[in-house]
Protein backbone atom coordinates (compact mmCIF):
# COMPACT_ATOMS: atom_id res chain seq x y z
CA UNK A 1 0.00 0.00 0.00
CA UNK A 2 1.25 3.47 -0.87
CA UNK A 3 0.71 4.76 2.65
CA UNK A 4 3.02 2.05 4.03
CA UNK A 5 5.99 3.10 1.92
CA UNK A 6 8.69 4.79 3.92
CA UNK A 7 11.17 7.61 3.64
CA UNK A 8 14.48 6.65 5.27
CA UNK A 9 16.85 9.56 5.94
CA UNK A 10 20.41 8.30 6.29
CA UNK A 11 22.17 10.77 8.56
CA UNK A 12 24.20 11.32 11.68
CA UNK A 13 23.13 11.77 15.34
CA UNK A 14 21.51 15.06 16.31
CA UNK A 15 24.03 17.89 16.61
CA UNK A 16 22.76 21.42 17.23
CA UNK A 17 25.94 22.83 15.65
CA UNK A 18 25.72 20.94 12.35
CA UNK A 19 23.43 22.56 9.82
CA UNK A 20 23.26 19.53 7.52
CA UNK A 21 22.28 17.21 10.36
CA UNK A 22 19.65 19.72 11.55
CA UNK A 23 18.20 19.86 8.03
CA UNK A 24 17.98 16.07 7.73
CA UNK A 25 16.38 15.50 11.14
CA UNK A 26 13.89 18.29 10.44
CA UNK A 27 13.03 16.74 7.07
CA UNK A 28 11.93 13.56 8.86
CA UNK A 29 9.92 15.67 11.31
CA UNK A 30 8.14 17.64 8.59
CA UNK A 31 7.42 14.56 6.47
CA UNK A 32 5.76 12.91 9.47
CA UNK A 33 3.77 16.07 10.20
CA UNK A 34 2.51 15.94 6.62
CA UNK A 35 1.23 12.40 7.08
CA UNK A 36 4.09 10.53 5.45
CA UNK A 37 6.05 7.75 7.19
CA UNK A 38 9.63 8.86 7.68
CA UNK A 39 12.50 7.53 9.77
CA UNK A 40 16.10 8.29 10.63
CA UNK A 41 18.81 5.75 9.89
CA UNK A 42 22.11 6.17 11.70
CA UNK A 43 24.88 6.76 9.17
CA UNK A 44 28.23 5.06 9.40
CA UNK A 45 31.19 7.32 10.12
CA UNK A 46 32.75 8.86 7.03
CA UNK A 47 36.13 9.27 8.74
CA UNK A 48 38.76 6.55 8.57
CA UNK A 49 38.79 4.31 11.64
CA UNK A 50 41.31 1.83 12.87
CA UNK A 51 40.54 -1.86 13.34
CA UNK A 52 40.13 -1.43 17.11
CA UNK A 53 37.65 1.44 16.72
CA UNK A 54 35.62 -0.48 14.13
CA UNK A 55 35.48 -3.51 16.45
CA UNK A 56 34.39 -1.32 19.38
CA UNK A 57 31.64 0.25 17.28
CA UNK A 58 30.41 -3.19 16.24
CA UNK A 59 30.42 -4.63 19.76
CA UNK A 60 29.05 -1.55 21.54
CA UNK A 61 27.27 0.67 19.00
CA UNK A 62 26.37 4.16 20.13
CA UNK A 63 22.63 4.92 20.08
CA UNK A 64 21.18 7.31 17.53
CA UNK A 65 20.81 10.67 19.29
CA UNK A 66 17.62 12.52 18.35
CA UNK A 67 16.00 15.82 19.26
CA UNK A 68 13.10 15.11 21.66
CA UNK A 69 11.23 18.12 20.27
CA UNK A 70 11.08 16.53 16.80
CA UNK A 71 9.05 13.60 15.48
CA UNK A 72 12.03 11.55 14.28
CA UNK A 73 11.64 7.80 14.91
CA UNK A 74 14.72 5.68 14.26
CA UNK A 75 14.24 2.99 11.63
CA UNK A 76 14.47 -0.70 12.36
CA UNK A 77 15.63 -3.14 9.72
CA UNK A 78 12.00 -4.09 9.02
CA UNK A 79 11.26 -0.47 8.04
CA UNK A 80 13.68 -0.69 5.10
CA UNK A 81 11.60 -2.33 2.38
CA UNK A 82 12.18 -2.65 -1.35
CA UNK A 83 9.85 0.32 -1.90
CA UNK A 84 11.51 2.61 0.68
CA UNK A 85 12.97 5.87 -0.56
CA UNK A 86 16.39 6.43 1.01
CA UNK A 87 17.74 9.97 1.25
CA UNK A 88 21.53 10.33 1.46
CA UNK A 89 23.49 13.56 1.93
CA UNK A 90 26.07 14.29 -0.75
CA UNK A 91 29.04 13.28 1.42
CA UNK A 92 27.90 9.65 1.78
CA UNK A 93 29.61 7.63 -0.91
CA UNK A 94 27.67 5.05 -2.82
CA UNK A 95 24.51 3.36 -1.59
CA UNK A 96 25.28 1.77 1.80
CA UNK A 97 21.72 0.52 2.34
CA UNK A 98 21.53 -0.97 -1.18
CA UNK A 99 18.27 0.88 -1.71
CA UNK A 100 16.39 0.63 -4.97
CA UNK A 101 15.03 4.20 -4.71
CA UNK A 102 17.74 6.76 -3.88
CA UNK A 103 17.48 10.50 -3.34
CA UNK A 104 20.70 12.48 -3.00
CA UNK A 105 20.29 15.72 -1.05
CA UNK A 106 23.06 18.18 -1.91
CA UNK A 107 23.54 20.01 1.37
CA UNK A 108 27.00 21.25 0.39
CA UNK A 109 28.87 21.52 -2.91
CA UNK A 110 29.99 17.97 -3.74
CA UNK A 111 33.76 17.65 -3.97
CA UNK A 112 34.67 20.83 -2.08
CA UNK A 113 35.25 19.09 1.26
CA UNK A 114 34.53 15.43 0.57
CA UNK A 115 34.77 13.17 -2.49
CA UNK A 116 31.47 11.98 -3.89
CA UNK A 117 30.18 8.81 -5.48
CA UNK A 118 26.68 8.96 -6.92
CA UNK A 119 24.76 6.13 -8.54
CA UNK A 120 23.35 6.21 -12.09
CA UNK A 121 19.64 6.34 -11.20
CA UNK A 122 19.55 8.73 -8.26
CA UNK A 123 17.16 11.63 -7.85
CA UNK A 124 18.74 14.92 -6.77
CA UNK A 125 17.62 17.81 -4.59
CA UNK A 126 19.64 20.82 -3.46
CA UNK A 127 19.53 23.53 -0.79
CA UNK A 128 20.25 26.19 -3.40
CA UNK A 129 22.28 26.89 -6.53
CA UNK A 130 25.48 27.02 -4.46
CA UNK A 131 25.28 23.26 -3.77
CA UNK A 132 24.17 22.04 -7.19
CA UNK A 133 26.19 20.27 -9.89
CA UNK A 134 23.94 20.87 -12.92
CA UNK A 135 26.21 18.83 -15.18
CA UNK A 136 25.33 15.78 -13.10
CA UNK A 137 21.86 16.63 -11.76
CA UNK A 138 20.44 18.44 -14.77
CA UNK A 139 19.44 21.18 -12.35
CA UNK A 140 18.12 19.83 -9.07
CA UNK A 141 14.94 21.21 -7.45
CA UNK A 142 15.21 22.90 -4.06
CA UNK A 143 14.61 21.09 -0.80
CA UNK A 144 14.98 23.54 2.08
CA UNK A 145 14.68 23.34 5.83
CA UNK A 146 15.31 26.92 6.92
CA UNK A 147 14.17 27.54 10.47
CA UNK A 148 14.71 30.44 12.85
CA UNK A 149 16.62 29.20 15.87
CA UNK A 150 14.86 30.58 18.98
CA UNK A 151 18.19 30.64 20.86
CA UNK A 152 19.12 33.86 19.04
CA UNK A 153 17.65 37.24 19.96
CA UNK A 154 18.78 40.84 20.22
CA UNK A 155 19.08 41.73 23.92
CA UNK A 156 19.79 45.39 23.06
CA UNK A 157 22.78 45.64 25.35
CA UNK A 158 24.20 49.18 25.48
CA UNK A 159 27.90 48.29 25.70
CA UNK A 160 28.65 46.31 22.56
CA UNK A 161 32.31 46.16 21.57
CA UNK A 162 34.84 43.89 19.97
CA UNK A 163 34.91 41.19 17.31
CA UNK A 164 33.90 37.56 17.09
CA UNK A 165 34.40 35.22 14.17
CA UNK A 166 33.81 31.73 12.80
CA UNK A 167 36.01 29.63 10.50
CA UNK A 168 34.16 26.34 9.83
CA UNK A 169 34.35 25.56 6.10
CA UNK A 170 36.48 28.64 5.41
CA UNK A 171 39.57 27.14 7.01
CA UNK A 172 41.69 27.51 3.85
CA UNK A 173 41.12 31.26 3.50
CA UNK A 174 43.84 33.74 4.49
CA UNK A 175 43.02 35.41 7.81
CA UNK A 176 42.05 39.08 7.90
CA UNK A 177 43.57 41.46 10.51
CA UNK A 178 40.25 42.00 12.30
CA UNK A 179 40.06 38.37 13.44
CA UNK A 180 43.76 38.16 14.34
CA UNK A 181 43.45 40.71 17.15
CA UNK A 182 44.25 39.21 20.58
CA UNK A 183 40.76 39.89 21.92
CA UNK A 184 38.87 38.52 18.87
CA UNK A 185 36.62 35.63 19.98
CA UNK A 186 36.41 32.48 17.87
CA UNK A 187 33.01 30.83 18.29
CA UNK A 188 33.52 27.52 16.45
CA UNK A 189 32.31 24.64 18.60
CA UNK A 190 30.43 26.70 21.18
CA UNK A 191 26.81 26.05 22.12
CA UNK A 192 23.98 28.21 20.76
CA UNK A 193 23.48 29.78 24.20
CA UNK A 194 27.17 30.71 24.40
CA UNK A 195 27.18 32.11 20.88
CA UNK A 196 24.02 34.14 21.48
CA UNK A 197 25.73 35.74 24.49
CA UNK A 198 28.84 36.57 22.43
CA UNK A 199 26.78 37.96 19.56
CA UNK A 200 25.05 40.26 22.05
CA UNK A 201 28.39 41.42 23.50
CA UNK A 202 30.26 42.02 20.23
CA UNK A 203 29.88 44.73 17.66
CA UNK A 204 30.98 42.78 14.57
CA UNK A 205 30.92 39.14 13.46
CA UNK A 206 33.14 37.80 10.66
CA UNK A 207 32.44 34.48 8.97
CA UNK A 208 35.06 32.76 6.81
CA UNK A 209 32.35 30.24 5.90
CA UNK A 210 30.25 31.82 3.15
CA UNK A 211 27.21 29.56 3.57
CA UNK A 212 26.50 29.28 7.29
CA UNK A 213 23.32 30.39 9.05
CA UNK A 214 25.46 31.85 11.84
CA UNK A 215 25.79 34.96 9.66
CA UNK A 216 22.02 35.40 9.94
CA UNK A 217 22.02 34.53 13.65
CA UNK A 218 24.60 37.27 14.26
CA UNK A 219 22.49 39.84 12.45
CA UNK A 220 19.38 38.81 14.41
CA UNK A 221 21.37 39.47 17.60
CA UNK A 222 22.33 42.97 16.41
CA UNK A 223 25.89 42.33 15.21
CA UNK A 224 27.25 43.83 12.05
CA UNK A 225 27.54 40.53 10.17
CA UNK A 226 30.34 40.22 7.60
CA UNK A 227 31.15 37.34 5.27
CA UNK A 228 34.86 37.18 4.37
CA UNK A 229 34.91 36.89 0.55
CA UNK A 230 36.84 34.33 -1.39
CA UNK A 231 34.58 32.04 -3.41
CA UNK A 232 32.85 34.72 -5.49
CA UNK A 233 33.91 37.87 -7.30
CA UNK A 234 31.10 40.11 -6.04
CA UNK A 235 28.10 40.41 -3.71
CA UNK A 236 25.79 39.85 -6.68
CA UNK A 237 27.46 36.57 -7.57
CA UNK A 238 27.52 35.40 -3.94
CA UNK A 239 23.90 36.38 -3.18
CA UNK A 240 22.78 34.77 -6.42
CA UNK A 241 24.06 31.47 -5.07
CA UNK A 242 23.15 32.16 -1.44
CA UNK A 243 19.85 34.10 -1.37
CA UNK A 244 19.68 34.09 2.45
CA UNK A 245 22.45 36.66 2.31
CA UNK A 246 20.47 39.39 0.59
CA UNK A 247 19.64 41.20 3.83
CA UNK A 248 21.56 42.07 6.98
CA UNK A 249 24.95 40.80 5.82
CA UNK A 250 28.01 42.48 4.32
CA UNK A 251 30.03 40.64 1.69
CA UNK A 252 33.45 41.98 2.59
CA UNK A 253 34.48 45.03 4.55
CA UNK A 254 33.88 47.78 1.99
CA UNK A 255 32.05 50.66 3.76
CA UNK A 256 29.12 50.38 1.35
CA UNK A 257 28.74 46.72 2.26
CA UNK A 258 28.83 47.49 5.99
CA UNK A 259 26.20 50.20 5.48
CA UNK A 260 24.01 47.73 3.59
CA UNK A 261 24.28 45.15 6.39
CA UNK A 262 23.29 47.66 9.06
CA UNK A 263 20.53 49.30 7.03
CA UNK A 264 18.80 46.01 6.13
CA UNK A 265 19.37 44.11 9.37
CA UNK A 266 15.87 44.88 10.67
CA UNK A 267 14.34 43.22 7.59
CA UNK A 268 16.16 39.92 8.05
CA UNK A 269 13.87 38.30 10.60
CA UNK A 270 10.79 38.91 8.48
CA UNK A 271 12.61 37.50 5.45
CA UNK A 272 13.58 34.36 7.36
CA UNK A 273 9.98 33.85 8.50
CA UNK A 274 8.93 33.96 4.85
CA UNK A 275 11.64 31.43 4.00
CA UNK A 276 10.32 29.06 6.67
CA UNK A 277 7.01 28.98 4.82
CA UNK A 278 8.77 28.53 1.49
CA UNK A 279 10.73 25.63 2.96
CA UNK A 280 7.52 23.76 3.75
CA UNK A 281 6.43 24.23 0.15
CA UNK A 282 9.66 22.61 -1.05
CA UNK A 283 8.98 19.63 1.22
CA UNK A 284 5.50 19.25 -0.27
CA UNK A 285 7.05 19.43 -3.74
CA UNK A 286 9.65 16.83 -2.68
CA UNK A 287 6.83 14.44 -1.73
CA UNK A 288 5.04 15.02 -5.03
CA UNK A 289 8.16 14.50 -7.14
CA UNK A 290 9.46 11.45 -5.28
CA UNK A 291 6.06 9.74 -5.26
CA UNK A 292 5.74 10.37 -8.99
CA UNK A 293 9.25 9.07 -9.70
CA UNK A 294 9.35 6.00 -7.45
CA UNK A 295 5.82 5.08 -6.38
CA UNK A 296 3.62 5.97 -9.35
Amino acid sequence: MADKRNYIVYTFPWDEKNGGVIFMHNLVHELNRMGERAFLWKAASISKQGRRQRLRNWLRPEPMVTNPLLDTPVAQRRDLSADSIVIYPELVQGNPLKARHVVRWLLYKPGLLHPFDFGPDEMFFRVGPITDLPGITGGAPDLLMWKINPAYRNENRPDRKGVCYMVRKGKDKPRIPETEAPDAIRIDGLSHAEINDIFNRCDTFYSYDEATMYSQFAAICGCTSVVVPGMFASREEWAGQHPNGRLGIAYGTDPAELDHARATRHLLLQDLQRKEEESLETVRNFVTLTRRRFWA
